[in-house]
């Protein structure tokens, strides 16, 4: 018979296996957290996960297809098509629109590739970045207002898939097209065109977990069947149609202080079109195979795409008009409009096709461009918890909140949208820019972003750069007088110059940020400046790749180090090391009692042994 006794509770030994008990039945808390990183060894805590580690060499799987693809995916969709009724209702002619449509997709190409460098160079995305420029826990800010971008803009696309999906059930059923409509006018929407939101959101939800590395062959079909309903389209309506001018139904703003404040007001809202794009890039690049290949697919998705379609835009609605005599640019409105006028079986059967094609236009930018957005980003503020697939679902869901059928209800609301978003997003991509190149000379320290140490190189001051944060405040406050003002203003001509000013902040903001930045960088300088790791502790580079870097390649005797660095940066990591280590120290306990247990065994057995061969003393 084996004894054992029960410490009391009060000992650290009953205290620790008291928390152990406790802790060992949360089987969902188990299921919740990510799973760990298996190539590294690094450990899921509250600082990294697999998603937001720089990707090692296996899953950088982009190369100038898969870059052709995403930046083409944004302009082959419906808001792209619409884009030119932003810059006709401002009163520009066509080729003053294909002018601007050139310089502001430059625009895009120069800060899309500069802002995606770090991905490409040290393969981490614009969540694990920020924390290079704002700090540990100011990164917060930048991830939450690149976060909040990406769910409007997911559910401004979710809208329009939407309206696809309406066309495609009314040309099936004609009492799906008159459905009595049950919502008040207020609503600015129909209770068909309800149905069909959340039909998209559905279809949408597989999408989302195929994941950013193996997304390239849906992207490649979706890019294709627009790019063939969108000239289609256009060469139906000009065959179909009549010639108005477009810019007729419009309360232009041809007649401001000068011209070319109406320019830079066009190439803003080009600019804020694709501004959460530019600023999120490097969650992309950081996929590339090797640094460059990015360059060529952003150059020709942005000039080509970007481009022709908003001139087959403009094309289309000169050709086709509403009841009222306004032209049509919103190409799901426009196959709604023919449905309604003609409803034969050719009629039906086009409609049906094109809205088809639409929706895998709006399925890939919205998962791409979007929604894998927000995941990232929610990742990164929430990384023990949520990786790019929950975090997808969890977009998809507070995308509601905004209520984006509100967008396209007039051409001017869109606008102001698209401008009000670079306001916030341009001055924090400055900072990103001038710290990357002109601060830190494209050096970066990639343990240090992964913990919440006072000595690492991105604590700054209680985690927060203040440096970043002053600039950001001081470039963003003087346009918000502007953005109060355009959007209060009736008359569109008649404007001040604080209204200019914001009109223009993509570029007045852009600039003031970087040499603001670069200028305070200078006079308080942080610590550790163009420090980097002497060993990759995370297996993000080739061997030949490391070298050139200067750093030791990748080895697993570094594995546990690179754990210990991970997990320093968290409480919970703590604590699941401490817990750790009480389960191996009571496994080790529990095998010594068995090893003594054993051997007390086997001396009775020696000793009884012995005596039968004795025989009884006498």
């Amino acid at each position: 018979m084996t004894l054992t006794s029960t410490p009391s509770t009060g000992t650290p030994l009953a205290s620790a296996r008291l928390r152990a008990s406790w802790r060992a039945p949360m089987g969902l808390r188990d299921i919740l957290v990510v799973r760990n990183d298996d190539r590294s060894g690094v450990k899921t805590n509250w600082w990294i996960n697999p998603d937001i580690i720089p990707l090692p060499p296996s899953r950088r799987t982009w190369g100038r297809t898969e870059f052709l693809g995403f930046w083409s995916t944004p302009h082959l969709c419906i808001s792209s098509w619409t884009t030119g009724s932003v810059l006709v209702s401002l009163g520009l002619s066509t080729w003053e629109t294909v002018a601007v449509l050139l310089v502001g997709q430059g625009l895009v190409a120069y800060l899309a590739i500069c802002n995606g460098w770090i991905g490409g160079k040290w393969h981490i995305g614009f969540t694990v970045a920020q924390r290079l420029v704002l700090g540990v826990y100011g990164s917060f800010l930048g991830i939450i207002i690149s976060v909040v971008m990406s769910i409007i803009w997911y559910g401004s696309q979710a809208w329009l898939g939407g309206l696809c999906i309406s066309v495609i059930l009314g040309s099936c059923s004609a009492s799906f097209l008159e459905m009595p409509n049950s919502l008040p006018e207020s609503a600015l929407m129909k209770t068909r065109d309800l149905i069909s939101f959340t039909l998209f959101h559905i279809l949408s939800i597989p999408f989302m977990f195929i994941g950013p590395e193996k997304i390239k062959h849906p992207v490649i079909l979706s890019n294709v069947l627009a790019l063939v309903v969108m000239i289609s389209l256009t060469l139906w309506t000009v065959k179909t149609g009549e010639f108005n001018d477009p810019s007729g139904g419009w309360d232009t703003v041809s007649a401001q202080t000068n011209r070319w404040w109406t320019w830079l007001y066009g190439i803003t809202a080009v600019l804020g079109s694709v501004a959460s794009g530019i600023l999120n890039h490097a969650d992309f690049t950081r996929f590339a195979r090797r640094q460059g290949v990015q360059t060529p697919g952003t150059l020709f998705g942005l000039f080509v795409p970007g481009t022709v379609i908003p001139l087959l835009g403009i094309v289309t609605a000169s050709m086709n008009t509403d009841a009222a005599g306004q032209p049509i640019w919103n190409p799901v409105d426009l196959l709604m409009d023919r449905l309604m006028r003609d409803y034969t079986f050719l009629t039906r059967a086009a409609c049906f096709f094109c809205a088809a094609g639409l929706i895998t236009s709006q399925l890939a930018q919205n998962v791409l461009g979007n929604a894998y957005a927000a995941g990232m980003g929610l990742a990164g503020l929430f990384p023990k918890y949520v990786n790019i697939k929950r975090g997808c679902v969890i977009a998809a869901i507070l995308s509601w909140a905004c209520q984006p059928w509100q967008f396209y209800y007039v051409s001017t609301m869109y606008l102001d949208i698209m401008s009000d978003f670079s306001v916030t997003l341009m001055p924090l991509t400055g900072i990103m820019i001038s710290d990357y190149f002109l601060v830190r000379r494209q050096r970066v320290q990639l343990t240090h972003l992964y913990t919440r140490d006072k000595d690492g190189s991105y604590y700054f001051t209680f985690g927060v750069n203040w440096r970043a944060i002053l600039v950001w405040l001081a470039c963003v406050a003087p346009a918000i007088p502007g953005m109060v003002d355009n959007l209060s203003i009736e008359d569109r001509t008649q404007v001040t110059a604080a209204v200019l000013y914001y009109r223009g902040f993509c570029i007045f903001g852009f600039v003031q940020s970087l040499v603001l930045y670069w200028g305070i960088m200078r006079l308080f300088p942080a610590k550790n400046l163009g420090e980097q790791d002497e060993v990759d502790v995370y297996g993000t580079f080739e061997s030949e790749e490391a070298i050139d870097l200067g750093i030791t390649p990748f080895n697993k005797e570094f594995e546990a180090e690179g754990e210990r660095l991970s997990l320093a940066a968290s409480d919970d990591g703590d604590d699941d090391m401490e817990l750790d280590e009480l389960v191996n120290g009571e496994k080790e306990e529990e095998r010594n009692s068995r090893g003594r247990e054993s051997d007390e065994k086997d001396s009775m057995e020696e000793a009884e042994a012995e005596g039968l061969l004795k025989g009884p003393r006498i």
